[in-house]
């Protein structure tokens, strides 16, 4: 049984994931998985290859998702997988989602050219934000504060929901309870065959044909330990309080340990982009103190 277990692939790690909910030929997969996330009948679903989300700015924030789809009436699905705990996530996926909600949108285009774009952020760590809420699946709009009894949309174009796995209770009866366990490793898989959801079956098979992969293998392990990393780097940071703090005499001692992580960092192997993640910091300011290093 250990071995058996050894040779699973976590679902939660970004190369599985992109490559089972991402790959095109997986519509069928994505689609399921929507269908029952977002509890709407899905017609048609077209996977977005360019995952990449480009400022106007030369300057402006990279930031590449993991998995984007198109729906038939123009709707705009982005879905984010997020292993290690960034102490911004909202603001970061909101950023991404913004980029989005935008894109090819230009001076003297109308209005009603804007899609409607929902975000799916799927966490491993719990958000800070969202510690008094018990439910593992927030569905997220933009409304009025108070309108006595009424909810007031102010827009449907914004549509945002968090599943936390580490709240998902198995006794729960919803939708998209089987997704959800098989994402988080807890899916019975000698009992997938009696399961009545032709896409999670497909999703299931998917994951097994990757497990027989020695080449995909050696990639995952690769990925684990960069993720294993990074969530080190990301508890030292929070840990020694390098992002806490506004008083003015701090600001100093804040940038020379911001500088000190970002060496740290790079000295270990880090992508640019990874670190721009981890410190909150422009692409550009990164690669700034990255120069001094060389040079």
């Amino acid at each position: 049984m250990q071995n058996e277990n050894n040779n699973k692939l976590k679902v939660t790690n970004d190369l599985i994931f992109q490559r089972i909910f991402g790959k095109v030929g997986n519509e069928r997969i994505t689609k399921g998985f929507l269908e029952k996330v977002l509890n709407i009948k899905i017609d048609k679903i077209t996977l977005n290859v360019n995952k990449r989300l480009i400022g106007e700015m030369h300057n402006d924030k990279l930031g590449r998702i993991d998995i984007r789809a198109d729906l038939e009436d123009g709707t705009k699905v982005i879905i984010e997988m997020q292993v290690a705990g960034y102490d911004y996530m909202p603001k970061r996926f909101l950023e991404y989602w913004a980029k989005v909600y935008v894109e090819g949108f230009k001076r003297g285009d109308n209005y009603d050219e804007l899609k409607k774009t929902i975000g799916i952020l799927i966490l491993v760590e719990n958000l800070k934000e969202t510690e008094e809420i018990e439910d593992y699946h927030v569905e997220w709009g933009l409304m009025a504060k108070k309108q006595g009894e009424r909810e007031v949309t102010f827009t449907k174009d914004i549509e945002i929901h968090t599943i936390e796995l580490k709240k998902f209770k198995e006794e729960e009866e919803r939708p998209e309870k089987n997704w959800i366990k098989f994402i988080g490793g807890k899916l019975d898989m000698r009992k997938w065959k009696d399961d009545p959801d032709e896409e999670l079956k497909e999703a299931i098979k998917e994951l097994e044909m990757l497990e027989a992969s020695p080449e995909l293998r050696e990639e995952y392990e690769e990925r684990e330990r960069d993720l294993k990393d990074k969530i080190s780097i990301i508890s030292s940071y929070k840990k020694n309080g390098l992002r806490e703090g506004r008083e003015e005499g701090r600001k100093e001692g804040r940038k020379e340990n911001q500088k000190l992580v970002v060496i740290n960092m790079y000295k270990k192997n880090m992508k640019i982009t990874d670190i721009c993640e981890v410190t909150g910091l422009k692409r550009e300011e990164v690669e700034k103190i990255v120069e001094e290093i060389i040079n």
